[in-house]
């Protein structure tokens, strides 16, 4: 596969080849890729894990984060855990936006349900793959969920391929009404149209698409998609958007044991941020402490206190600590940040970095670094 005169490429343009080869080289088809000349996108491909996909033997799988959860398979033997990709996808948001957790639900909860359509109802030989992408410009989460399985018309026994994707985003569509109550799709479409983002379907020889302004067009193509590739943007700054738009039968609907829970609730119910576990790798910059503490402010929004648990933690940078512990004091106050900051298990070095941070940034205030 050539890329080198490529120019430009996207997640919902280059994630839907990722199942297609992948049943090809499963079927005895060997690929090569010739990378493109233009050294950004040549970063892309390999941080994406496009060029890991398209041929594993020449690269490997990337361990680059960023804004992105790079392109991942789930749903077969040689995929990842499709929970453990769900996880990375929140905190991913977590790390990357100002949210709340009713929003959170929300797109977990469509994410959930499109990889789970996968498993349920695609019948793809190699699983499916997904990829995750920050767009911090427009506030948006997106993600592109791709298979190359029987496709939603062949799923839902519709001759007509455009009808059968207008039909698989109503109200309780479903290919098995004794085992799935058919609102993946229909709640997935009205938490991305509804929260201002984008929403697209391709699927053998249909599209379904929301133009500019959140108009629906549903199509035909000359060329199918053997498969079926979902492309889901959803705006993250809505705080009322998981009751707006996951309305079931007219009924408000809650998913239960969400991220939040499940990552950081401990047996008490008590919100724990576990350092080691989920800082260790920032510990060292100023920008990775950027991201720990937009996960903790966003814990903190849920109007619960958040305890910081630095057990097995003995050291991390001083432009780290400045950026977690004396911004967060400094932007909350000294009275919101001890009511709502519990710290335990610190170790007399972490103690001291830390107050040596909040008596820096109190002097400085939050304009400089």
């Amino acid at each position: 596969m050539d890329f080198s005169m490529c120019s430009y490429a996207a997640e919902d343009v280059m994630l839907p080849l990722m199942p297609i080869i992948a049943k090809y080289r499963r079927d005895g088809t060997n690929f090569r890729m010739i990378e493109p000349q233009d050294e950004g996108l040549k970063r892309l491909f390999r941080n994406a894990n496009w060029a890991h996909h398209i041929a594993p033997d020449e690269y490997e799988a990337t361990s680059h984060e960023g804004g992105h959860v790079p392109a991942l398979r789930f749903g077969d033997d040689d995929g990842e855990n499709a929970d453990e990709i769900l996880d990375r996808v929140m905190t991913l948001i977590l790390e990357q936006f100002q949210t709340d957790r009713a929003t959170l639900k929300a797109v977990e909860w469509s994410l959930g349900e499109i990889m789970d359509n996968v498993s349920s109802h695609a019948r793809s030989p190699v699983g499916g793959f997904v990829q995750a992408t920050a767009y911090r410009n427009r506030n948006q989460v997106e993600f592109v969920v791709a298979d190359s399985g029987i496709g939603i018309p062949t799923s839902m026994n519709v001759s007509d391929h455009a009808q059968a994707l207008q039909v698989a985003i109503n109200e309780g569509a479903t290919s098995d009404p004794s085992k799935n109550a058919g609102n993946g799709l229909y709640g997935s479409y009205r938490v991305a149209h509804l929260s201002g983002g984008k929403f697209e379907i391709h699927s053998q020889y249909g599209v379904l698409y929301t133009k500019r302004g959140g108009e629906l067009v549903i199509d035909g193509e000359r060329i199918p998609y053997n498969g079926t590739s979902v492309r889901c943007g959803i705006g993250v700054g809505d705080a009322g958007l998981l009751d707006k738009a996951l309305r079931f039968k007219d009924r408000p609907y809650e998913p239960a044991f969400d991220y939040v829970e499940r990552e950081f609730e401990d047996e008490e119910g008590e919100l724990v941020f576990n350092m080691r576990e989920r800082a260790r790798r920032h510990f060292s910059s100023r920008q990775g402490g950027k991201r720990v503490r937009a996960m903790i402010e966003n814990l903190v929004r849920t109007g619960r206190p958040v305890t910081l648990d630095f057990d097995g933690v003995g050291v991390f940078s001083s432009s780290f600590a400045d950026e977690v512990f004396g911004r967060l004091f400094v932007d909350m106050g000294p009275r919101a940040f001890m009511t709502r900051i519990r710290m335990r298990n610190t170790v007399p070095t972490v103690e001291g970095l830390i107050d040596r941070a909040i008596v820096q940034r109190t002097k400085l205030g939050n304009g400089e670094s």
